[in-house]
């Protein structure tokens, strides 16, 4: 299963799914992480980095383990 957290810096992918459970997974889907959205990650350190509808989202590093996604062709 591939993560956010867990894919590599630069990749296009697409979200599948996000913790259902935490409330913590609110937070990401008011910021727009939801079901087929598309993301880049851009950055991998104590934060994530990624781009996500034209605009950069910093969120953290236990938040992008709760972030099922899946690589997309370029």
């Amino acid at each position: 299963m591939l993560t956010l957290a867990r894919a590599k810096c630069g990749e296009r992918l697409r979200v599948l799914s996000i913790c259902p459970d935490c409330p913590e997974c609110v937070r990401l889907r008011e910021l727009g992480f939801y079901d087929r959205a598309e993301v880049r990650k851009v950055s991998d350190g104590a934060a994530i980095i990624c781009s996500l509808f034209g605009m950069r989202v910093a969120i953290g590093r236990d938040l992008g383990e709760h972030v099922r996604v899946e690589r997309i062709a370029a």
